[in-house]
C-alpha cells in the first residue's frame, strides 16, 4: 500500500540531504612497524587546490576518520610531505606538540602526558603527493625525497625498538595509524526560484494524487 506522508518525506529527505557538508577520507589505515627505522608511505593527487588533513592516532589514541578507535600506545610518529613530481621536494613535515597547552588538536597520551601524534593541515594546489611516516628522529634530511632519512640503515636507534626517551623511557609499540582527509562539500547550487518552487510543490502534489488514485 503507498502512503503520500512517506512518499514525501522521502523527497524532503532526498532534498534536504544534497546541502550536507561531508569529510573525505583519502586514506584511513592503520598497520605496525617491526623495526625502529622502518617507513610507509601513501601516494594521492588532487584534482583541484585542497586543504588537506594529515594526521596519526597511534601515539595518544583516538578514533579516526571511519570511526575506529585506536588505542594509545604506538611510537613517536613523524608525517613528512613530499611533492611526488620533479626532485620530489620536501613541503612539510610535523613532530608532534608540546603538552599541555600547544597540543593543538593532538591528543594527550594518559601514560607519558605527551601529545606527540603528528598532525598536518595544509592548503595543497592540484597535483600528486608522496606522504611518509616515520619514526622519531627518523626525520627527512631534505631538501627532496632522494636523500633519504636521518636514521635511514639504523635498525634499533631508539635502543628499544620503540623506546621513547623524553626525559623518562617509556616502552611504546610498533603501532600507528593514519588519516589523510579533504573538507568536501556538495557543489554550490543557485537558490531555485518561485517557478522552480512551484513547479516542485505541484510534482509532489502530483505523485501524491496519483498514488492516492491508484489505491482507489
Amino acid at each position: 500500500m503507498f502512503r503520500p506522508i512517506r512518499v514525501a518525506r522521502i523527497l524532503a529527505f532526498l532534498v534536504l540531504s544534497s546541502a550536507i557538508c561531508y569529510a573525505t577520507a583519502i586514506v584511513s589505515t592503520t598497520g605496525s612497524f617491526t623495526a625502529d627505522d622502518d617507513q610507509v608511505f601513501f601516494n594521492f593527487s588532487l584534482l583541484a587546490p585542497t586543504t588537506v588533513t594529515m594526521q596519526t592516532w597511534s601515539f595518544a589514541g583516538g578514533t579516526n576518520a571511519t570511526g575506529q578507535v585506536i588505542a594509545p600506545g604506538g611510537f613517536f610518529p613523524v608525517l613528512s610531505l613530499f611533492d611526488a613530481t620533479g626532485s620530489q621536494p620536501l613541503l612539510a613535515s610535523d613532530t608532534g606538540g608540546t603538552a599541555p597547552s600547544n597540543c593543538g588538536v593532538r591528543n594527550i597520551d594518559p601514560v607519558t602526558g605527551f601529545c606527540l601524534d603528528s598532525y598536518l593541515n595544509i592548503s595543497l594546489p592540484a597535483g600528486s603527493y608522496s606522504l611518509y611516516l616515520t619514526q622519531y628522529d627518523n626525520l627527512p634530511i631534505g631538501p627532496d625525497l632522494s636523500n633519504g632519512f636521518l636514521q635511514q640503515g639504523n635498525g634499533n636507534f631508539t635502543g628499544g625498538p620503540f623506546f621513547l626517551n623524553a626525559g623518562t623511557g617509556f616502552q611504546r609499540t610498533g603501532d600507528w595509524a593514519v588519516d589523510i582527509t579533504t573538507a568536501a562539500a556538495p557543489p554550490a547550487v543557485p537558490e531555485p526560484s518561485t517557478a522552480a518552487v512551484t513547479i516542485f510543490g505541484l510534482s509532489i502534489f502530483t505523485l501524491i494524487f496519483a498514488l492516492r488514485r491508484r489505491r482507489v
